[in-house]
């Protein structure tokens, strides 16, 4: 974990946040670091894990399936949550020829269509909020590649860019009951993620789960004046790219 350490002035003190996709890496270290800040945290996955800090709920969630997504906002909102991170995403990759069908509804169930309903069923929470003059944030975490692509990253940059627009066209639909949205978009990063094992020699100096994580919490504490409309982070060793 980062050197992140909360006090009693935590603007995440007392508050609740959901979180998708928190098996594992960057979902993890959110839900650690959000905790740390002060935050309950309703914590979504796959298999339920375990955390050893008690103001973290660990819930199973499929966010492919509506019930599920449905059932993780239910809960997720009866305990106060006023804000949520999408973090679930999965990668399929390689040249477009050799692409099938069954990837291509892998990678955009989880990606796409998992982030559009997490946002789909906390919107009226949202909504109510707003009538009752409080603030809700989302953040979407998804890629440097949802505004660029590159060879063998058709489905899963075609998936970030379907993610960007569902994160922007949320921000507009959600000015109308004062949603703040954002875009955290990482570079390389060390995790898990298409099943590779974090802390190779050749990825040391990449992201690391926590470097997203502290993102995360700054667009969810930023001051009530500031619109945090997109990270990006790059590892200084990646190439500049925009």
């Amino acid at each position: 974990m980062s050197g992140f350490l909360p006090s009693p002035e935590s603007p995440l003190a007392g508050r609740v946040v959901a979180v998708t996709g928190a098996s594992r890496g960057i979902g993890f270290a959110i839900a650690e670091l959000l905790h740390l800040a002060g935050a309950r945290v309703i914590a979504g996955a796959r298999s339920a894990q375990h955390f050893a800090q008690a103001g973290i709920v660990s819930v199973t969630l499929d966010v492919c399936d509506e019930a599920s997504v449905q059932a993780f906002a239910q809960l997720a909102i009866g305990s106060g949550a006023d804000s949520l991170v999408n973090n679930a995403g999965i990668g399929v990759f390689g040249a477009i020829e050799d692409a099938t069908i069954d990837d291509y509804r892998k990678v955009f169930d989880t990606n796409v269509l998992g982030t559009l309903l997490a946002i789909k069923h906390f919107i009226p929470e949202f909504k109510r909020r707003h009538g009752c003059g409080l603030t809700s944030r989302l953040v979407n975490i998804t890629s440097d590649v949802s505004a660029r692509t590159f060879a063998g990253g058709a489905i899963y940059t075609a998936s970030k860019h379907a993610q960007r627009a569902l994160t922007q066209t949320a921000a507009r639909e959600g000015e109308a009951f004062g949603l703040r949205v954002t875009e955290v978009r990482p570079g390389m990063t060390d995790t898990h993620f298409n099943d590779q094992t974090p802390g190779r020699p050749d990825r040391a100096a990449h992201l690391r789960a926590d470097d997203v994580a502290q993102a995360v919490l700054y667009a969810l504490s930023a001051p009530a004046h500031v619109r945090v409309d997109e990270i990006v982070l790059h590892p200084t060793v990646q190439p500049v790219v925009f």
